[in-house]
């Protein structure tokens, strides 16, 4: 074949050495960077309320809607030790009015986060007196942009009923707002079954990769020829790529506000391509050669095997998040700037082109690097179980965000395991974009 005749990269030292420093240093600098840049971020205050108030909003009214059983006290303490940024603050301010018995009026908004609205904080206080203590009415537009910002949903819309009682026409739309609530109840009990499910499977398949795992050989990971001078360029390489081509993207879609949303794709798309190029190159291989190296053998057992370590992705992640959210508590969702990006979507179009992204592309290149690549080059000079938890552990860093470290790298590491056991990229790339596009289809779902 003609790739066999190309030789793997093997850089000379007196020129190698000094370049990785170069490219080790830029890439702390552009980590360095995004982190600040993340942090600043962090700081500035959601638009609207969040995922996490409204998964809240369908946990507490939810119940009550459909026994007509108070909310407790604590279920309330609980949530607002949750919910942190000031349009949670606000929705939950107006749900725990609605959901209350005795319903008092709270004229004086005194929440210290509420203050943190800015010059909204005057409009929704004009807008909750005139729901609950008969205050003057808000101009319509005022009412749509607070609906807007309380999540429009069921809390949302209850605030709007107060209202719209003034007018008439408040009962129409609470049972509109049940209607969706109870939709809502239904489809999160499902999940909640499914995800339960999941994790009994995948503590089934724990168990049974411990009974197995000294029975029969297990398959060959993919052998790579490359120096540990060109895998450190390589990786470097692809790395400062992925800094540069979100900026580069970001920049090409500046005069097009509208089109903000395809900097992910676009970025993906660049800093993808020029990995995957990089990597055929530096090993002298033709893309098609470097599939069948990663992937080899048959496609049915690879993808049957996909669903066993997903399961067991479920198990380990929710054991893992229980067990941290014990130590700490993030007060920024790792997710936001993605639930602040699908809220600004509109059509089926820019959400089908970011889920091929976060479900499709970024699941194969990202498992071709450090479960194709990057664990099988570590396991040459390392312990198998050295090798999966330094691959694991990049995987979670790499992605900067310091509150999903510790899901992250167990997921990274139940990816790892499929690829040791498999010895075929399929199965930790099904895993990765099952995973990926259920917590996309979720956040969407709620956005």
């Amino acid at each position: 074949m003609a790739s066999e005749s190309r030789s793997s990269w093997q850089p000379d030292r007196s020129w190698a050495d000094p370049l990785i420093a170069l490219l080790a240093l830029l890439a702390l600098v552009a980590a360095g960077f995004t982190l600040r840049a993340r942090q600043q971020g962090s700081r500035r205050p959601a638009e609207r309320a969040g995922l996490q108030a409204r998964l809240l909003e369908v946990a507490l009214a939810g119940p009550k809607a459909f026994t007509g059983r108070s909310v407790a006290a604590k279920e309330w303490t609980k949530a607002e030790i949750q919910l942190k940024e000031p349009w949670d603050r606000a929705f939950l301010l107006v749900l725990r009015t609605e959901l209350t018995e005795a319903n008092p009026p709270a004229p004086i908004l005194d929440d210290t986060n509420l203050a943190r609205l800015g010059p909204a904080r005057e409009r929704f206080q004009r807008a909750y007196l005139a729901a609950y203590a008969g205050g003057p009415m808000p101009a319509p537009t005022e009412r749509l942009d607070l609906h807007r910002r309380l999540g429009g949903g069921y809390a949302a819309d209850l605030f709007e009923a107060r209202m719209l009682d003034r007018e008439g026409g408040g009962e129409a739309l609470r049972a509109r707002a049940r209607t969706a609530l109870m939709a809502r109840l239904a489809g999160l009990g499902l999940l909640g079954l499914a995800v339960l499910t999941f994790a009994a499977v995948g503590l089934t398949v724990g168990i049974y990769l411990l009974v197995a795992r000294d029975k029969g050989p297990a398959p060959t990971l993919p052998a790579w020829s490359l120096s540990g001078r060109a895998c450190a360029l390589v990786l470097l390489g692809w790395f400062l790529a992925f800094f540069i081509s979100g900026n580069v993207a970001a920049l090409l879609l500046h005069p097009w506000p509208g089109l903000r949303w395809l900097a992910l794709p676009l970025g993906y798309l660049l800093h993808a391509g020029f990995g995957i190029q990089l990597l055929c190159r530096a090993e002298g291989l033709s893309f098609a050669d470097l599939w069948q190296r990663v992937a080899p053998g048959r496609a049915g057992r690879d993808l049957a095997w996909g669903g066993a370590f997903l399961a067991l992705a479920v198990f380990l992640v929710i054991a893992v998040a229980v067990l941290t959210n014990l130590v700490f508590r993030p007060e920024q969702s790792p997710q936001r700037d993605l639930q602040e990006l699908l809220r600004s979507l509109s059509g089926w179009g820019p959400t089908l082109a970011l889920l091929l992204t976060v479900a499709g592309l970024a699941p194969f290149f990202e498992e071709l690097l450090f479960r194709g690549f990057l664990l099988p080059v570590l396991a040459r000079r390392q312990r198998l179980a050295v090798a999966l938890a330094l691959s694991a552990l990049l995987f979670a860093v790499i992605h900067l965000q310091p509150a999903g470290l510790p899901v992250l790298g167990t997921l990274g590491l139940v990816m790892g395991l499929a690829m040791r056991h498999t010895g075929s990229l399929r199965t930790p790339i099904l895993v990765h974009a099952c995973w990926n596009g259920g917590l996309f289809l979720l956040m969407r779902a709620f956005a």
